[in-house]
């Protein structure tokens, strides 16, 4: 590293520690060892640093807002887990622009689901097109009414039904035709 890299890299340290309120202090070795100085006998480098122990950790969790064990943690909250399987509608079937069928999943995750149409736009791409169906139930099983958008025809649209707000966990069903 030349000493204007090292340097640079020194200040961007510094800057990021002090704003997070840090007390630690960072030396980067340069890469050519110059009459051996900060280098071990097996050629390793070696970082200086110094501070209180344990400073960093408290000032970037203080920085976040949140202690150990203060109230804040609840604001983190745990993702969904589980599983979303579409069941309907059924592969190889059309449906009519602006026309009404079943959507019917399987969910494990115990929270409501949002349904969402998408195309296909090639290359393995896809647009989300319109919500068909929100906050749909949080069953171990669903099913709802969908209604299409006017959209253009094409072969290639399918659902996603996904946890509500967040889509964390999502299943999609098998491709279908939209006619006119």
């Amino acid at each position: 590293m030349s000493r204007a890299t090292s340097m640079a890299t020194n200040l961007a340290v510094a800057v990021a520690t002090t704003a997070v309120g840090c007390m630690l202090v960072i030396s980067l070795a340069p890469s050519r060892p110059e009459s051996g100085k900060s280098w071990r006998p097996d050629g390793n480098a070696v970082a200086a640093t110094s501070g209180h122990a344990g400073s960093a950790a408290r000032a970037a969790t203080s920085a976040l807002g949140a202690t150990a064990a203060g109230p804040e943690e609840e604001q983190f909250a745990t993702p969904p887990t589980g599983r979303i399987v579409v069941t309907a509608p059924a592969p190889g079937v059309d449906y009519k622009a602006n026309g009404s069928f079943t959507v019917a999943w399987k969910n494990t995750t115990g929270e409501q689901v949002d349904i969402w149409l998408y195309a296909e736009t090639g290359q393995g791409d896809a647009q989300r097109v319109a919500v068909v169906a929100s906050r749909a139930g949080d069953g171990p099983t669903g099913e709802a009414l969908v209604t299409l958008p006017n959209v253009p025809p094409g072969r290639h649209y399918f659902l996603e039904v996904a946890t509500a707000g967040d889509g964390a966990v999502r299943g999609v069903s098998r491709t279908f035709a939209i006619t006119a």
